[in-house]
Parts: structure tokens; sequence; C-alpha cells
């Protein structure tokens, strides 16, 4: 029993009603568990120009990567007769699109986060130092004779301060 008479026809050759010998060109890339496969490639190739691409390759690895690709080439354009593969590639660039603006939302979201935090701590120490400046000011006032407190306390300066803190 020979290779053949075990793997059967393979597609192409049921799909021509022929007899499958060993040197079938398309039977490594068409077997016979790949009859859908090869009616949807044959709807967009015929048979010689299958044969013809497959034989201007010269690897056997490439030949069986175009059998791929022409087999996902088909699949693709009996899912999509009018725009093929092309609408694939713009859904996956719209996706993109979308992704990217994503990421760019993100990206601002996190540094408005980031920039608050930091104005939150910064803000944090300023309070620390107006509070300490404030506590200075107030020793430092108690501390005057009145003349010298009012003298102070008409300053714009301290007015300002006043102002700000409530005194």
């Amino acid at each position: 029993m020979n290779d053949v008479d075990a793997r059967g026809k393979c597609a192409p050759c049921k799909y021509q009603n022929n007899i499958c010998d060993e040197n079938c060109p398309l039977a490594p890339f068409f077997p016979s568990n790949k009859v859908d496969e090869f009616d949807k490639v044959i709807r967009l190739y015929s048979i010689d120009t299958l044969i013809n691409m497959l034989n201007s390759v010269t690897a056997n690895e490439k030949k069986a990567k175009m059998a791929e690709t022409l087999i996902l080439e088909a699949k693709i354009r009996y899912e999509n007769p009018v725009y093929g593969s092309l609408a694939v590639i713009e859904k996956l660039n719209l996706e993109i699109e979308e992704t990217q603006k994503e990421l760019d939302l993100v990206q601002k979201t996190n540094a408005f986060y980031k920039e608050l935090s930091e104005r939150s701590s910064l803000n944090k120490k300023n309070e620390e130092i107006s509070t300490s400046s404030t506590q200075s000011l107030q020793e430092y006032m108690s501390n005057l004779t009145l003349e010298e407190a009012m003298s102070i306390t008409e300053h714009p300066i301290i007015q300002d301060v006043k102002k700000d803190h409530n005194f």
C-alpha cells in the first residue's frame, strides 16, 4: 500500500475527480481533510495559477507558508467578498487608533493625578511653613510693646498675612 492510498485523494484531485498520484504538487498543502479550504482557494485562483504560484517558490517551507497565506486570503475574501483583506486591515487600523486615543487619555489622566499629588504635597509643605511662620509672628508680636505692635500691624504685608489667616 503506497502513501497516496493511505492518505486518500487530496482536495484538488477530489475537486477535479482525478486519481491522486505521489507527484501531485498540491497534495502536501491541501490534503483530503482540507476540502473546504481548497474550495475557497479555488474560487479565487485556478488550479494552474495555484500550481504556478507554489512552483515560483523554491523552499518547501516557503511553499507551505504561501499555501497558508493563500488559504487565509481565500477565507477572508469568502467572508468579505467586496473588500477582502482590506476590510481586515481597516478594522485593525481603527482598533489601533481607538487604542492610541485610549492610551493618550490614560497618560493624560495619569499626568493630571501626578500633578495633583505633587501640588497636594507642596500645599502641605506650604501649610507647615505658613503655620510655623504664623506662630513665629504671633510670638514676636506678643513680645512687642503696644506702640511697636501698632506700627508693625499697619504694614501692608502684615495686613495681607492677617487677612489670609483670619487674625
